[in-house]
């Protein structure tokens, strides 16, 4: 009997409520591609089929492979862009996956291994092939994070909300899982935005190199620092000069008390320019 490894981050979804819930919250229509990010025992991937998807299913665990090809008796071996098959497994981790041989509008609709969430949203917002959506079951805690608007934006939300709307949909407790994780979870969708080129301050990451990419999570990781001090203390201690400081809290009409929890979106896009753009 194959066993779920927790090291792993196994849990797999068993109610069939929610699955169908997941589905219907994808909206597929007849054809439709869908990337599945570690189908695990396949009960998701089976109401997926069942919806009228086609399917691309990756995942890393060898033993869950030749159960997945016993269970929906598929083939992992054809081009994706083969409109005759149904399903096509990948065994590879999704993290080293190229998106990018996927010729077609796809969305992700998946029960993701909790401890690469983070990497997971961010490798497909920043990629050149980014997905139309993503219906994703996360940690609660986590969700709720990536969900979360000013007074309570974080390093994590405005990651993904500066490319991104995010949503919660729904809840599903700890229940409806096997074997039962320690924490209840949500499902979210994350949408990616159509980048406005008219908006100087549009954050232009998507397909860029990694080097821009990384400007901008270090700079996050700045005015994140410390949550509970003032931007402006943080800014000081990430070594960024104070009179370059002064001028652009003169410039964007930045109070000095304001703190990190309390910039929308737009403001950090602003700073993003105003900081590392324009030096």
């Amino acid at each position: 009997m194959l066993k779920p490894n927790k090291h792993k981050g196994q849990h797999w979804l068993i109610s069939k409520t929610y699955l169908k819930k997941i589905v219907e919250s994808a909206q597929i229509k007849a054809g439709e591609i869908i990337l599945e990010v570690g189908p695990g025992t396949g009960n998701l991937t089976e109401e997926l089929l069942s919806a009228g998807a086609r399917v691309i299913a990756v995942e890393k665990d060898h033993d869950l492979i030749k159960l997945l090809l016993a269970k929906t008796k598929s083939v992992h071996e054809f081009a994706i862009a083969d409109s005759r098959i149904k399903l096509k497994i990948i065994e590879d981790d999704i993290l080293e996956f190229d998106e990018n041989q996927i010729k077609t509008n796809y969305k992700i609709v998946a029960n993701i291994p909790y401890y690469i969430t983070g990497p997971i949203i961010q490798k497909f917002l920043w990629s050149a092939n980014p997905p139309a959506e993503m219906i994703l079951m996360v940690q609660k805690e986590v969700g709720e994070r990536i969900c979360a608007q000013p007074p309570r934006a974080n390093y994590l939300s405005s990651m993904v909300q500066s490319l991104a709307e995010t949503k919660i949909l729904f809840k599903v407790s700890r229940d409806n899982f096997w074997p039962k994780p320690k924490v209840d979870s949500v499902v979210i969708k994350i949408t990616p935005q159509r980048q406005a080129t008219s908006d100087p301050t549009t954050l232009k990451l998507r397909g860029a190199g990694k080097g821009q990419v990384n400007e901008f999570t270090n700079f996050l990781k700045i005015v994140f620092r410390q949550p509970r001090q003032t931007l402006f203390n943080n800014l000081k201690r990430g070594k960024l000069p104070q009179e370059k400081i002064d001028a652009v809290f003169i410039k964007l009409k930045i109070s000095k008390n304001t703190r990190p929890q309390n910039l929308s979106v737009n403001d950090l896009r602003k700073l993003f320019v105003s900081f590392v753009c324009h030096l």
